[in-house]
């Protein structure tokens, strides 16, 4: 969930002295060198050329058989049970994928015999014979995710415990499949596997300006589904369309009922469950700034529904009484975080008079007794109910806690345990950490992920919802699949992950590509906010440079670590570039991080300009006797080389390819604030580029230039700040 600056803040600061060590510590292991000799067209690999099994989630299960399994013409998908609409989705989605990534065509139909796919039920006649000729053993408690998974030369099963497990068998057979055409094949393999943890979600935050289009959406929910996740939630604040309340949805950026219903059925067939994340207490500004709804808001035109507003319950029934229509699930998630205005305002006498955690309490018990009559559980964030440990003891049993805690820890037991303790349900929810940066910090993102989950598990707790916030509503979801591919490979996986083994297989399984460069091109751009020892990049990239605070700490403290920075950002470029026609899945992300590396690599140019003309300019107000180095400054402003009209450039190349990567995943609504940023950037340059050029029209004319602090670029150099030992004049 989204915190408060002051909470986020001290997160960003405490994580920083951890972050480069955790990078450090992470192996980036090497695919294996042996590549498929089936590849373009070749004969099957023997065995010994086949690479490690490279499969997110790894099976808990995984034994070599002999022999490869070839997609030779004529091969097809067979249907244990023909009736079953699951399974010939399952089917036709794992033939699509092959076709997509493998150029492999296969039918999809019932039949028998060799050179075929079985898919069906593990409680099949057909599917249980072969299993047992295989000699796989299948675990008499196999849970309902569960899964066999069996290659050999004659044929594929696939075969789940229910129609989810069949479908997940498929997922970890799309992973398995190396080469392309007449050359693909699957290794001969047989997989028993099932999940850890029940329920392996994300909270995606659609209500601070990226709104995703439908077709995104369903691009989520394909990805999440392939990785074996089975819940994602839609945080809401004021972007539900409902029909009572119609005045507080945007323009644009509305989810509507039908829109909603569409997704309901889309993630049904994927497996996955779509949770709604109304809010009931605070994060409801872009409501309560409403004047017909500021008489519920605890201060006037606030964040926060006050408890003492009748008409604040109406709202809420209003709401939930659509969303029940809508999302036939078994979870609504009411939120009630960060309530920093309660007890200000209207409440401020309750409050006083009985203190500040019951009154939250009470909100959250009549909300449940509302909410009663849907035979919903009811989740909601932990944050709020952690400050008040004496009170959890009296918060319905039937309630479940969502315990999010962002700060990369060595351990989370004592937070887990408090919930724990008081006879509460709770998901674990980490964070991929894109909010408020130009790429999401994976060195905290990888730490908070794994460990969270890991003490979860030991725990017991019912689930994980990674999460996904937009607190500066500019954070695009492409960039943030590494972190939510993290957290489905710990919520299946058994504690503890092994991280190594997850990097070494992210390509393969993400991008179906060998090696690790793209592995190492996002671990490099999530460790460029840390390396730069800044807490948001997003702010960083904002400020405006022509300000004695940025020139002295950032500008003149980055010289050397924004060299660093470009060289690593145009590597990354080059990377990107590079790996681009080998990537068979996922090739969207590709252009996402490329203008990462871009924003990033502009950044350090930027503080590389504003230091340097600092120092010239200076150095000519400081001899304004010599016209020769005053002269100097026109390469700021003149018509062949002019560094400042360059930055203003970049900045409109960055702007374009940032709406272009913008409109690829979400709804125009929100976008031109966005651009909004860049234009008004763009504009610092050109303004600063108009200015020196009149400053040495006059200059020409009385030998005088105005004071460099009039420009925005700090107090005069000193030694220190002089890049490899330069004097200051």
């Amino acid at each position: 969930m989204r915190t408060t600056p002051t909470t986020k803040q001290r997160a960003l600061r405490a994580a920083r002295p951890t972050l480069l060590a955790c990078l450090l510590a992470a192996t980036f292991s090497t695919a294996a060198s042996a590549r498929q000799a089936a590849a373009g067209g070749a004969q099957s690999p023997s065995k010994a050329a086949v690479p490690p099994h490279q499969i997110i989630p790894a099976p808990k299960s995984v034994l070599g058989t002999d022999g490869n399994f070839l997609f030779k013409r004529g091969a097809r998908v067979a249907l244990a049970d023909p009736k079953s609409e699951d399974d010939r989705f399952a089917a036709q989605d794992f033939a699509d994928d092959l076709r997509e990534t493998a150029g492999v065509a296969l039918r999809v139909g019932a039949g028998g015999g060799d050179g075929r796919v079985l898919v069906g039920p593990l409680d099949n006649a057909r599917i249980r014979k072969e299993v047992e000729r295989a000699g796989v053993s299948v675990p008499a408690d196999l849970n309902e995710e569960g899964y066999v998974l069996v290659v050999s030369p004659r044929g594929i099963v696939a075969a789940g415990r229910t129609a989810a497990g069949t479908f997940y068998a498929l997922q970890t057979l799309k992973q398995l499949v190396r080469g392309e055409g007449e050359g693909a094949y699957a290794p001969g393999v047989a997989v028993v596997d099932w999940p850890s943890m029940r329920w392996r979600g994300l909270s995606d935050d659609v209500s601070r300006g990226p709104v995703p289009t439908l077709e995104y959406f369903k691009r989520q929910i394909r990805n999440e589904a392939m990785f074996k996740m089975n819940m994602h939630s839609l945080y809401m604040e004021h972007v539900f369309g409902s029909r009572s309340h119609p005045l507080i949805a945007p323009e644009g950026g509305a989810l509507t009922a039908e829109e909603i219903r569409e997704m309901v059925a889309y993630a049904r067939r994927y497996h996955v469950e779509l949770v709604p994340q109304q809010q009931t207490f605070g994060h409801l500004h872009k409501a309560l700034r409403l004047e017909k709804y500021n008489e519920l808001a605890e201060v006037p035109y606030g964040d926060v529904l006050s408890p003492q507003a009748e008409g604040t319950y109406e709202l809420i029934a209003d709401w939930y009484e659509e969303l029940d229509e809508l999302f036939p699930g078994r979870f609504f998630h009411i939120g009630a975080d960060e309530t920093v205005e309660l007890g200000r305002g209207r409440s401020a006498e309750a409050v006083k008079a009985r203190g500040l955690g019951t009154v939250y309490f009470d909100h959250l018990k009549r909300v449940r007794e509302l909410l009663l009559p849907h035979k919903r559980r009811l989740m909601f964030w932990g944050d709020i109910a952690l400050n008040h440990p004496d009170l959890l003891p009296g918060v319905p049993r039937d309630m479940i806690a969502m315990n999010w805690d962002y700060m990369p820890r060595q351990s989370y037991e004592a937070r887990i345990g408090l919930f724990k303790k008081a006879g509460l349900e709770q998901f674990v929810c980490p964070g991929v950490w894109s909010w408020n940066q130009i790429f999401p910090n994976t060195e905290a993102a990888s730490v908070n992920i794994t460990n969270f989950v890991r003490d979860g598990q030991r725990a017991g707790v019912l689930g994980v919802m990674n999460t996904q916030w937009d607190d500066d509503g500019e954070a695009l979801f492409e960039n943030t699949w590494y972190g939510v591919v993290l957290g489905a490979a710990a919520g299946w996986q058994a504690a503890p992950l092994d991280l190594a083994a997850f990097e070494r297989d992210f390509d393969w399984a993400f991008f179906r590509r060998d090696g690790d460069e793209l592995l190492k091109a996002t671990r490099t751009l999530g460790g460029a906010g840390p390396a730069l020892g800044a807490g948001s990049t997003d702010e960083l990239f904002w400020r405006d440079p022509f300000t004695e605070d940025f020139q002295v700490a950032i500008a003149r403290k980055l010289d050397e670590k924004s060299r660093e920075l470009r060289l690593d950002a145009e590597e990354v470029q080059e990377t990107l570039i590079r790996a681009r026609p080998g990537v068979r899945r996922n090739r969207g992300a590709l252009d996402s991080m490329r203008l990462a590396a871009r924003r990033f690599d502009h950044l350090g140019r930027r503080a590389q300009v504003v230091s340097q003309l600092s120092r010239d300019y200076w150095d000519a107000y400081l001899n304004l006797g010599d016209r020769r180095r005053v002269r100097r400054l026109r390469a700021y402003f003149g018509p062949v080389y002019n560094s400042l009209r360059e930055m203003a450039e970049e900045l409109t190349e960055l702007r374009e390819a940032y709406r272009e990567r913008w409109l690829a995943e979400n709804r125009p609504y929100w976008l031109a604030s966005v651009l909004a940023r860049y234009d008004l950037a763009a504009a610092r340059w050109l303004t600063r580029s108009k200015q020196l050029e009149e400053a040495l029209r006059v200059y020409d004319r009385t030998s005088t230039l105005p004071a460099p602090t009039e420009f925005g670029l700090g107090p005069r150099p000193t030694q220190e700040d002089r890049p490899e030992g330069g004097v200051a004049r």
